[in-house]
C-alpha cells in the first residue's frame, strides 16, 4: 500500500494487484512458503494451538483473529478469519479497494505449499468471515471439488432425461 500511495495516482488498481502477484513470485517468498508442510496432523494441531495463543495475545484490530480446524485427514484443513489485519490497514489508510487484490496472496500462498484454495468469501468483500478450505493438490479432496459440482450436475441432467 505504501507503493501505491507513493505513486501519488499512477499506479491503477490492476497495476497494485500485478505488484502484489509479482510479488509473490520472488524467490525468498516461495522458499518461504515452499519449506512449509501443512498437509500433516500434528502441523495443523500445532496450528490450532498457535491461533489460541496469537488470538488471546493481542485485540487490536490490526491483528488476525485465526480459526484452523483440522482436516479429515491431513490432506485438507480450513482456517477462517474472523479479523484481518489487512482490512484493517487498508481501511486506516483509505484503500479498502486495494485489499481484495491483496487477498489474491492467499491463492498464490496455498499453491506454493502444494495446496488448493477454496473459498466462498472474504472480509474484504463485506463477509462475515474469510472461509479457507485448503486441500493437497491431486487429493481426493481436491477432485472431491473439482468433479463433484460437475458430477451434481451431470447427474441432475440425467434425471431430468429419465423424468420426461
Amino acid at each position: 500500500m505504501a507503493v501505491y500511495k507513493a505513486m501519488d495516482g499512477a499506479m491503477s488498481h490492476e497495476q497494485f494487484g500485478e505488484m502484489v502477484t509479482a510479488t509473490m513470485q520472488a524467490p525468498l517468498i516461495k522458499k518461504a512458503f515452499g519449506s512449509k508442510n501443512p498437509f500433516d496432523m500434528e502441523y495443523q494441531k500445532k496450528k490450532v494451538k498457535k491461533d489460541r495463543i496469537a488470538n488471546a495475545i493481542s485485540d487490536s484490530e490490526f491483528n488476525w483473529m485465526t480459526e484452523t480446524i483440522p482436516g479429515r485427514d491431513a490432506d485438507e484443513y480450513t482456517i477462517n478469519y474472523h479479523r484481518c489485519g489487512l482490512c484493517a490497514l487498508g481501511k486506516q489508510e483509505h484503500l479498502e479497494e486495494l485489499i481484495p487484490y491483496m487477498c489474491a496472496m492467499d491463492f498464490i500462498s496455498a499453491d506454493l505449499m502444494g495446496g488448493v484454495l477454496y473459498r466462498t468469501g472474504t472480509l474484504a468483500e463485506g463477509a462475515e468471515k474469510c472461509d479457507f478450505y485448503i486441500c493437497k493438490k491431486d487429493s481426493k479432496w481436491d477432485k472431491e471439488r473439482k468433479y463433484g459440482q460437475q458430477s451434481k450436475l451431470q447427474k441432475q441432467g440425467e434425471l431430468g432425461k429419465w423424468n420426461m
